[in-house]
């Protein structure tokens, strides 16, 4: 009896260990001295939204997490030159909600270089979390990566 519990605890023990060393999907946002970590899953969507300096325009650009790189699907704002400044050829067409890019150019992209600006209003959204840049950083570059993470180190980093 006493032999099968420590078998018994033995295996969950190992179990836990696996467990906890299996690697989750993350996004991280990092200047090279803080870091933000939030859960992001093969196939979600993400938002990085921002104040456009130009025109002084509020834009929102949709990303889709593709394995470990970040898939860049469309454009939204309420001033179409924001859009036309990306000069894609994709068409522009104009919903209730602002202008959108049907479909953004084929794009492989493993990391986003971001300067945060003070009045740039620039945040990382997804379903379960969102990230306010200048609030977390102040000004500066982050690099924006989907990346994989132990199990035990997204509990102990993750939002």
């Amino acid at each position: 009896m006493r032999r099968g519990l420590i078998v018994l605890l033995g295996a969950l023990l190992v179990m836990t260990g696996v467990a906890l060393a299996t690697p989750v999907p993350i996004l991280s946002v990092s200047d090279g001295a803080t870091e933000f970590v939030g859960r992001l899953d093969d196939g979600e969507a993400m938002r990085y939204s921002y104040r456009q300096s130009i025109y002084d325009a509020p834009v929102w650009e949709e990303f889709r997490r593709d394995g470990d790189r970040i898939e860049l699907l469309r454009v939204r704002s309420q001033d179409i030159r924001s859009i036309e400044y990306f000069r894609w050829d994709a068409p522009i067409v104009q919903e209730d909600d602002g202008w959108w890019t049907s479909d953004a150019p084929p794009s492989d992209i493993a990391e986003l270089v971001i300067r945060i600006a003070p009045l740039g209003q620039q945040r990382i959204a997804t379903a379960g979390w969102t990230c306010d840049m200048l609030v977390l950083f102040g000004e500066t570059v982050v690099r924006v990566r989907a990346d994989r993470r132990p199990f035990v180190l997204t509990l102990l980093d993750t939002r």
